[in-house]
């Protein structure tokens, strides 16, 4: 598939004042980014060498957290300084569902429920984790935030990946005394309980908004029902290390839900969609119009200004004190400084050459090519 074929369907829907009118303003300018990325619209830079060698010239990237074409090296720098403060311990990584029954009330309060949702999941877990009877001590945990299914439908969950152990109020390194760390069913059950409380309590704020046909009676005769049933908290089997979830989490963490190889034009108002269901165990290929794409796409925007990754317990940035006696018990240095990728690195890392082919020197000089229009 061309790198263009993403960024050309999302230009053809642009270009329908129909669709426009039908999707809100942060919608269009996430679409508008993700078109001119790496385009002539956004302007560019010339790279020489200490020499004065041309080496290159290239458009600029757009930069947003939700472009499948730009954000390699921020997924890089992200993973590496994550990397860098995992404890060196087994971890556990369990998945809080928000049931389906409520897509609604996320559709139309986006921001309170990702709130609500974060918050009921790193309360449940450092509510068990204080607990006597599991660990009493306070582990390290990282919260990530997907609202996608494999299919891009609206699915909106949590993983949590948190540790084996913790450190107690004396300083002390705390191992769990079971294995399975938290048991499923009372973790589900608190969490449930959590998260339908707060989404009563966010109901009587006045930012908070009713959708279509769904009152404060109609939403609470749905809570009080979906009380009492089962929800989904998937524990998955335990993870000596950390670095494979934090690898799978950095997929998507920058980049959003969609890869540009997963995405074919199949006709004129056409767009095939590839990727691999949890449910078949196989590879797929759904077939939808441009516009249902595009929409099923673009819900799943990271809400501007809010962290789709949080931190909590010793992984806390206010923690970093604990998470060094923590990683002393363990055998582990201190944190380290933060790293901070520069593009010569990067490339190198992956393979590329980043010196003069002409002189061999390196390459350090930019200048700077203006956008076509002007930046916003």
């Amino acid at each position: 598939m061309s790198k263009a074929a993403l960024q050309t369907i999302l230009q053809d829907f642009l270009a329908d004042d129909s669709r426009q009118k039908k999707l809100p303003l942060s919608y269009l300018k996430v679409i508008d980014k993700l078109v001119t990325c790496r385009t002539a619209a956004l302007g560019g830079h010339a790279q020489y060498c200490e020499n004065h060698h041309l080496c290159g010239v290239w458009y600029n990237s757009c930069k947003h957290r939700f472009c499948p074409q730009c954000r390699g090296m921020a997924t890089e720098e992200w993973l590496q300084n994550t990397k860098n403060i995992l404890l060196d311990c087994p971890h556990h990584h369990i998945i809080f569902t928000l049931p389906e029954e409520l897509n609604v009330l996320w559709r139309y309060n986006k921001t309170v429920m990702t709130d609500s949702l974060f918050k009921a999941a790193q309360h449940t877990l450092l509510q068990f984790a204080k607990d006597p009877k599991y660990l009493n001590a306070m582990p390290a945990m990282l919260c990530a935030l997907h609202t996608w299914g494999r299919s891009l439908s609206l699915h909106p969950h949590i993983h949590a990946l948190i540790s084996h152990g913790g450190i107690n109020n004396y300083g002390e390194w705390v191992a769990p005394k079971k294995d399975c760390l938290f048991p499923q069913k009372p973790l589900m059950m608190v969490f449930r309980g959590k998260l339908l409380a707060d989404i009563r309590q966010a109901m009587q704020h006045s930012q908070w908004i009713f959708p279509p046909n769904h009152n404060e009676t109609h939403i609470n005769n749905l809570l009080n029902k979906l009380g009492r049933n089962p929800w989904v908290v998937h524990c998955c089997e335990r993870y000596e290390y950390a670095n494979g979830v934090v690898k799978y989490l950095s997929r998507y963490v920058k980049s959003g839900p969609v890869k540009l190889s997963q995405v074919r034009r199949t006709g004129e108002k056409k767009v095939s969609f590839h990727y691999f269901s949890h449910q078949s165990q196989r590879h797929q290929v759904l077939t939808l119009d441009t516009n249902t794409f595009v929409r099923r796409l673009i819900q799943h925007t990271p809400i501007k200004g809010k962290p789709t990754i949080r931190y909590c317990g010793l992984y806390n940035s206010a923690a970093r004190g604990k998470l060094n006696i923590a990683r002393e018990a363990l055998g582990q240095a201190p944190v380290s400084a933060r790293v901070l990728l520069k593009w010569q690195s990067f490339l190198a890392e992956k393979g590329h050459e980043v010196c003069c082919e002409i002189c061999g020197s390196s390459v350090s000089k930019l200048m700077d090519i203006p956008p076509i229009r002007p930046a916003e």
